[in-house]
């Protein structure tokens, strides 16, 4: 079946992409270059190759942020991209390319702009995940297809020779036949971003080795989601992707509600699982993602998996097995993932409303008059789990410093809403048991009555007054209005600031704007209430769209100097892993090898990792070298060498990731390779015998490629005297339909009968050939050529038409 998201939306339809008027193109190119972009629109140009396109992303652990990235419009001019021949245009979409990734959409510009600098921006992570990039992602592109709606979607994949379009329950869909991913936007434009982050994460997934179906669902579905729980900054053009903690599509909380609904599944009974469950995945992806030893084995297990390319029915029953066989100690792991699960407390939870997050701020989707929509956020800053991990909301004057007993949050209007509704925030006096089991997944939501819950709620009331009031109206509501000073600032700049800080037994409430601040005082006494938390509080918002961005103290997520893709920010991370995999490698070699290991493990989770570690496993590698010899040189360097067929030509992938030349013999052919990933064209053979040098060891490679690679299910057919037809495929799973050959003359009618009909079944990695002397007597007709496949899921239609 298909990689599909379940979730159910609506819909709507956006507008066609309109070319601007060409007086205007100047001021675009200045406007683009100025926001870091380079967008090029033109339906004549070549395509520019990967290699001559910039994606320039700066990334610092789990955020990246964009430098520039180059666009290039290419209208109705397809790309080269690893559906390369299945993919074709469709009506009222043109195609756009930035340096890893083909985009097809009927969108307008600026939507397939963000979609693909979320992509680029996104593209670092999907490497480090899996450990590696395709091999060919110097020639080829990875193609995205982002519709305005379902049904323009489902008319692109009718194109694409596929007779479903987009699944009923699906917001978006990657297909095993031809490796693209299928977008459409919801309502939710925190949705709309993360559909084509997750969709693209899959065709990322069959990019490096043709499919998915070698993974089971934690991994296909809990990285995709992992990856795209994101939280984006559009004003700073910043993604934080694998987001534990944060409000919308919160799997947090779904995953402890399907771990406490489904009876607390163990590790094993979640892989074995066929059925897809969102949150348990998720928890299983982030669980291994906790610890940076961890990862390191869950990098090895990724790596001997994809070895092993198992077909879809024998995926579950060999993941199990190499889970076992990777991790050191099962059973102490189940009880390491029971732990982390139990433990887990969400920092948020949406009451009310159809909120959306950008950057550290919030705000709500529609303009609703009626509903005082609520977000709860009581974060548990000492927990044993990353809490709030995205980038806190920037310093700003209006807001001074912060401790345990103040909080704040600021309010940026939209000017034309100003005098409208309500927004603020309330503390969260007390939660009944049966919301805090809620929040936990302990029971459904759906039957708890929240209003039980006691507020304190502090709101601007249609821009002019603040009222303070009780939603059990433990007290009269009471307002105070705004001074004029801060009125005319908040016309002029659109915000205000709101702080609470709780001196003795009074809460003290400061407005401030940009020139004038307002000071509030309430005593405990006059609300009936003796001790609360200022740590614990709700957004609240009705009839605007104004964003409120709360401020904590203990919010104070890391950003370094580092630039890397590892989790815990450590510049040497290729270097600790290629230590780890030679100890685990040569363990019977190399007594105690993991106590120096595990000490850098430590300091990565401390952050007090220092120079010194860069020493200590260069000292480990070289030790072990010595030790080991030839037979390591592998492990040791971490290089990977991979030979591919692309666009007609051999090449040979390398990624050295050491600081030591790799030197490469073949035939009478030398290469010396520096640090880095290269692509070498080799001489038009099948077989090349390499021989590897790195640092005084030696290796030979044996490169043994067919001479024209396999690419899942296809149908060729050639004439001569007589019809050959050969089917091939596909990567994984029982495919079967029914292949037919019919004769339509061009002077005269005939009956619609085949000439010829056989039903066919097909198996993984086979290919079928088929021979029918059927040619004699026709001419001056069209010979068409059909099959109709289930393949693997996916219903799809090839056609052949010739001319005889």
């Amino acid at each position: 079946m298909s990689l599909f998201y379940l979730f159910h939306t609506f819909y709507r339809r956006i507008s066609s992409v309109q070319k601007p008027q060409l007086v205007f193109a100047p001021l675009i190119a200045i406007l683009a270059l100025l926001s870091g972009c380079k967008t090029t629109r033109s339906d004549i140009v070549a395509i520019p190759s990967p290699a001559d396109m910039r994606s320039e992303v700066s990334v610092n652990g789990r955020v990246s942020t964009l430098k520039h990235i180059d666009i290039q419009h290419t209208g109705k001019q397809i790309p080269l991209t690893y559906s390369d021949g299945k993919i074709a245009n469709s009506r009222g979409y043109d195609w756009w390319v930035s340096k890893h990734f083909a985009l097809k959409s009927d969108l307008p510009e600026d939507k397939v702009k963000l979609y693909l600098e979320l992509l680029e921006m996104s593209y670092p992570h999907y490497v480090e995940l899996f450990g590696m990039a395709p091999a060919a992602i110097d020639k080829k592109r990875i193609a995205v297809v982002y519709g305005s709606s379902r049904q323009r979607t489902k008319e692109a994949m009718l194109d694409d020779g596929f007779l479903r379009g987009v699944h009923k329950t699906a917001g978006g869909e990657t297909m095993f036949y031809n490796r693209a991913g299928y977008n459409f936007p919801s309502h939710r434009q925190h949705h709309q971003r993360y559909i084509v982050i997750h969709e693209t994460m899959h065709a990322f997934h069959m990019a490096l080795n043709g499919h998915s179906t070698w993974a089971p669902n934690w991994i296909t579905e809990g990285m995709a989601d992992a990856i795209a729980s994101h939280v984006y900054n559009p004003n700073k053009k910043q993604l934080t992707v694998m987001v534990f903690d944060r409000a919308p599509m919160n799997y947090l909380h779904l995953g402890l509600q399907q771990y406490y609904q489904n009876g607390q599944p163990s590790f094993e009974a979640i892989n074995d699982d066929p059925s897809l469950k969102r949150g348990l995945n998720f928890f299983i992806v982030h669980f291994l993602l906790s610890d940076p030893e961890r990862y390191q084995y869950f990098k090895r297990f990724i790596g001997k998996l994809m070895d092993a390319n198992p077909h879809s029915e024998n995926t579950l029953p060999t993941a199990n097995a190499l889970l076992k066989q990777t991790f050191p100690d099962w059973p102490q792991l189940e009880q390491q993932f029971a732990a982390f699960v139990r433990s887990a407390t969400p920092s948020f939870y949406i009451v009310d409303g159809p909120w959306e997050q950008n950057g550290a701020a919030y705000w709500l989707r529609n303009t609703e008059s009626k509903t005082l929509n609520r977000l709860d956020i009581h974060p548990n800053f000492s927990s044993t789990h990353v809490v709030m991990d995205f980038p806190a909301p920037d310093k700003t004057p209006l807001i001074n410093s912060l401790d345990g007993h103040s909080v704040a949050v600021l309010i940026d209007f939209e000017p034309e809403q100003i005098k409208r509704g309500e927004i603020g925030f309330a503390l969260i006096a007390d939660l009944t048991i049966e919301s805090l089991d809620a929040r936990l997944g302990r029971v459904k939501p759906k039957e708890i009555d929240f209003n039980k819950d006691t507020l304190l709620q502090f709101t601007l009331q249609d821009g002019v007054k603040l009222t303070v009031s009780s939603n059990q109206a433990l007290f009269p509501a009471k307002s105070i209005a705004l001074l004029p000073q801060l009125r005319n600032d908040i016309k002029l700049y659109h915000q205000v600031a709101l702080t609470l800080s709780k001196r003795d037994d009074t809460l003290i409430i400061k407005m401030k704007t940009q020139h004038h601040e307002q000071l509030a005082r309430l005593p405990l006494i006059q609300i009936g209430v003796s001790d609360l938390s200022l740590q614990k509080i709700s957004l609240l918002g009705r009839n605007n769209n104004h964003r409120i961005t709360p401020y904590f103290a203990a919010h104070d997520y890391l950003i370094t100097n580092e630039q890397t893709t590892n989790p815990w920010h450590f510049k040497d991370a290729p270097l600790l892993r290629r230590a780890f995999n030679t100890c685990v490698e040569y363990s019977a070699q190399l007594s105690d090898c993991m106590t120096p290991l595990r000490e850098i493990f430590n300091k990565q989770k401390s952050r007090t990792v220092t120079e010194t570690e860069h020493k200590t496993l260069n000292h480990l590698l070289q030790q072990w070298q010595s030790t080991l010899g030839d037979d390591a040189l592998f492990t040791l360097s971490g290089i990977n060498i991979q030979d591919y067929f692309s666009d007609g030509t051999h090449d040979l992938y390398v990624n050295n990731p050491s600081t030591h030349d790799v030197a490469l013999t073949y035939g009478n052919h030398k290469k010396i390779l520096a640090s880095g990933e290269h692509r070498i064209l080799l001489p038009k053979h099948t077989f090349q015998n390499l021989v590897i040098r790195w640092n005084g060891l030696t290796q030979h490679k044996s490169l043994l490629t067919p001479e024209k690679s396999f690419d899942g299910v296809k149908m060729e057919v050639t004439i001569h005297d007589n019809i050959t037809i050969t089917l091939t495929g596909p990567y994984s799973g029982a495919s079967s339909g029914t292949l037919r050959v019919g004769f339509t003359p061009f002077h005269s009618f005939k009956n619609d009968e085949p000439l010829w009909q056989l039903p066919v079944t097909f198996a993984p990695y086979e290919s079928k050939t088929f021979n029918l002397d059927k040619l004699r007597g026709l001419k001056d007709g069209l010979l068409e050529i059909t099959g109709e496949f289930d393949v693997d899921g996916e219903p799809i239609k090839l056609i052949k038409t010739i001319n005889l």
